[in-house]
């Protein structure tokens, strides 16, 4: 391992250890911060996988360009999911109708309780995760040599299941902390986001180590980078779409559990984070519209990083107000569990990316055995 990676890893392994003294101390508030930590790292690769089977279907080198690290990141699946045990753990902790005394739920969580109950919740995460490493078994089996049309039909299904398996996932991970809250398009929201957060790690990844700006797109006088930030440019586009139209169907619909759900993260310094989340997004938006950023180096880092950011904070915004309670001083949870998890996901992320025949040395050992 490079510096940087041991670096990361040794920063991972303190974060850990502080998150060890913290659930010792408040569990629950350790757990609600540790939740949004390991959704945000489950995002990512979630996110490339999707774009991994887009691009099988439909080709273009903008998917060329981007391949290495969003391959990268799909490998990193399995440690997103394992990070998720510490909340399976204490389900009670976290999420209220799992908790013993349901009488003292609202009339409408507890008719909600024949499908939010702990033996379905686990027998649905598990066939989630079953179908997420199964998908990522046969994506990153999948080289640029042997793309064939049985491959394009193996990508087509797993779109569906990825889909199915991703709403469920949503709705039970992130809707479920407040249950009284339904939204259907909710969990397009969520893929939307996903694929925000990777398609940018992606691009920041491809920049720092090629001038992508020089480099020939998929037309004549059209650049490469002009290609990976217009898709960008789609990807931001339909996130701020979804969303935009979930607010319009709540406030004009005037439906109290709703609108309760967005005032909760709309007081406070949530209203800041608010703010602060639709200016990065709107930036996004706006400098991806202009040619010039999107053929300078310089514009595109820009982009992508704000980009990025917007969906760090979005997850944050999402999932981290209904389990925070305290002042400011609360925030050294998310501190620790971000630096914990963050710093072992970056290390591994370094390490194969710069070691990418590690993602798939065991399909070398079936094919030699």
């Amino acid at each position: 391992m490079s510096r940087l990676e041991q670096g990361f890893a040794v920063t991972g392994i303190a974060g850990f250890v502080l998150c060890g003294l913290g659930a010792s101390l408040d569990a629950k508030a350790m757990l609600g911060a540790w939740l949004a930590a390991a959704l945000f790292a489950l995002s990512l690769p979630l996110g490339a996988l999707t774009i991994l089977m887009v691009h099988g279907l439909t080709g273009g080198r903008w998917g060329e360009a981007v391949r290495q690290p969003l391959r990268t990141m799909t490998a990193l699946l399995p440690l997103a999911l394992v990070s998720l045990v510490p909340v399976l753990i204490r389900l009670d902790l976290v999420f209220p109708w799992a908790a013993a005394d349901t009488a003292k739920l609202p009339e409408t969580v507890r008719e909600k309780l024949a499908y939010l109950n702990l033996p379905f919740f686990l027998l649905r995460f598990a066939v989630c995760a079953a179908i997420w490493l199964v998908l990522t078994w046969i994506v990153l089996g999948t080289t640029e040599a042997n793309s064939n049309e049985l491959n394009g039909k193996k990508f087509a299904l797993g779109l569906v299941l990825h889909a199915l398996a991703v709403s469920v996932f949503a709705i039970d991970w992130m809707l479920s902390i407040e249950p009284e809250f339904t939204s259907t398009i909710y969990a397009l929201c969520e893929a939307a986001a996903e694929v925000v957060g990777a398609f940018a790690l992606a691009i920041l990844v491809l920049a720092a180590r090629r001038a992508v700006e020089v480099m020939p797109g998929g037309e004549e006088d059209v650049a490469l980078s002009e290609d990976l930030a217009n898709m960008l440019l789609g990807f931001v586009l339909t996130w701020i779409y979804l969303m935009f139209m979930q607010w319009v169907v709540v406030w004009g619909g005037d439906l109290p559990d709703e609108i309760r759900w967005y005032g909760v993260r709309s007081t406070g310094s949530w209203l800041y984070l608010l703010w602060l989340l639709i200016a990065l997004h709107v930036s996004a938006f706006a400098g991806l519209l202009s040619r010039r950023m999107k053929r300078s180096h310089r514009g595109l880092v820009w982009l992508a990083t704000v980009a990025l950011a917007g969906h760090f904070i979005d997850v944050f915004w999402r999932t981290r107000p209904p389990l925070f309670a305290g002042g400011p001083l609360v925030l050294w949870h998310d501190a620790v569990a971000w630096m914990g998890l963050g710093g072992l996901w970056l290390a591994l992320f370094l390490f194969l990316l710069r070691r990418p025949d590690r993602i798939v040395w065991w399909k070398r050992e079936v094919a030699h055995g």
